[in-house]
């Protein structure tokens, strides 16, 4: 069995394995390892609808969701394989978030539209607010059909040639002075000169010493019923957008998706959580708040959605880090051959085929990346140092990878025939 590679990536969710197949894809051999069966439910890319969008509060992410609605439609031509539906994108806040989001759009090129909230069920009658409301719709919002995405990539890598070991957990790596990495199994050792870690709530378990805190979370994700079954077609594909909701004046923050995972169910949740337990599992019960929370929006808001209980919860865990913000790339100054992706729950999956690209890039140690990352770095929790990376050339790069994807979905537009308007 081989035992060398040029890189070996840690954790197969959706970071690792857009990772692993950009590593195989610029030429380096490469080990993608699992520590459970492939596609399982312990982490945070399972399940079948994640959100797509442009519209971010930070503009730093809209080149990698550009670079990814590049791939992605790629990957569907060269598949023959739909792999997410552009729906639109509601974002609804009070105070003034939208229209700050609206700026750097704007600046951007990219199309969206703002709304008062009282004409907010105009656009979408399921829904209602208030004057105290805004809305944003951003008609490249859509959503991913997960699971086709995490297959896709980890088929495409072993395509390529790429190996993937499931069932086998990483118990450390060593690195010796002259860069050779050791990493070393429960099934045995590999030997490397890159590793990059994709772990999820995992990375407190490898990097226990950084000098900045990590929460992971469980997330109580809730399905809904239609308060009669003749509305179900209300919450499908055709007639709903995917959706973000922030409450600023009572600090509550939620997303909602049409019906792909359960038909006639609406996907709507808090976007909080309870802590995990001290083995990094879920909690035996979420906390009555993580019901109670999206229960009461859809009370108020969701004209057409049955409240009074969900028709069935499931789990997911986030990860997150002091700011939010991904962590992408070496995590010390000291070890640069050691790379993580991480701290992307709550809105990784949409953008993991760039930073995965990104990943790959460092490794192959191209000095710059297809997209600036360096927003990401995890060294801009490092008091010591004020620098996070590349530079504003590069971010004027990459920004302008925006406009090279916008040019090039206008030229390859998406098959709509499912989608709203």
């Amino acid at each position: 069995m081989v035992t060398t590679f040029d890189v070996v990536v840690v954790g197969a969710g959706i970071f690792g394995s857009c990772t692993a197949y950009h590593c195989q894809k610029l030429g380096l051999q490469t080990l993608l390892l699992e520590q459970f069966t492939l596609g399982h439910s312990n982490g945070s890319s399972h399940g079948k609808s994640r959100i797509i969008r442009y519209a971010h509060a930070a503009p730093e992410y809209v080149p990698l969701v550009a670079d990814a609605y590049t791939q992605i439609e790629a990957l569907e031509k060269k598949r023959g394989e739909k792999l997410w539906n552009k729906l639109g994108l509601l974002w609804a806040a009070t105070g003034n978030q939208v229209n700050e989001i609206s700026v750097h759009l704007k600046n951007l090129n990219i199309e969206h539209e703002v709304i008062p909230g009282n004409e907010i069920s105009n656009h979408y009658p399921q829904l209602k607010f208030d004057e105290k409301w805004t809305g944003l719709v951003d008609p490249m919002g859509g959503v991913i059909y997960a699971n086709k995405w995490l297959n896709a990539f980890q088929e495409e890598f072993k395509n390529l040639g790429g190996i993937i070991q499931e069932n086998e957990s990483v118990l450390s790596h060593s690195e010796t002075e002259n860069g050779e990495i050791t990493v070393t199994t429960v099934r045995g050792s590999y030997s490397t000169t890159k590793v990059i870690y994709t772990v999820g709530c995992w990375i407190t378990k490898f990097f226990p010493n950084v000098n900045f805190e990590i929460k992971p979370t469980s997330l109580a994700v809730c399905y809904w019923n239609t308060k009669e079954d003749k509305h179900a077609h209300l919450v499908n594909e055709k007639n709903f957008p995917v959706f973000i909701v922030k409450d600023l004046e009572k600090h509550e923050e939620f997303l909602g998706l049409p019906d792909v995972d359960y038909p006639g169910k609406l996907k709507f949740l808090t976007d909080d959580g309870d802590a995990l337990a001290e083995d990094l599992g879920h909690p035996d019960k979420h906390t009555d708040r993580l019901i109670e929370m999206p229960r009461g929006f859809i009370e108020e808001h969701l004209t057409v959605i049955d409240g009074s209980k969900p028709f069935t919860v499931e789990k997911c865990k986030y990860t997150s880090s002091p700011d939010h913000h991904y962590v992408i790339g070496p995590f010390s100054k000291n070890q640069p051959n050691i790379l993580v992706g991480g701290c992307g729950s709550g809105s990784g999956f949409k953008v993991a085929p760039g930073i995965g690209r990104a990943l790959a890039e460092m490794a192959a140690g191209k000095e710059k990346t297809t997209v600036d990352v360096s927003f990401f770095s995890p060294r801009r929790f490092d008091v010591r140092e004020n620098s996070v990376g590349c530079g504003e050339t590069q971010r004027l790069d990459s920004l302008s990878i925006v406009l090279e994807a916008n040019d090039y979905l206008e030229d390859n537009p998406t098959d709509d025939e499912d989608s709203s308007d």
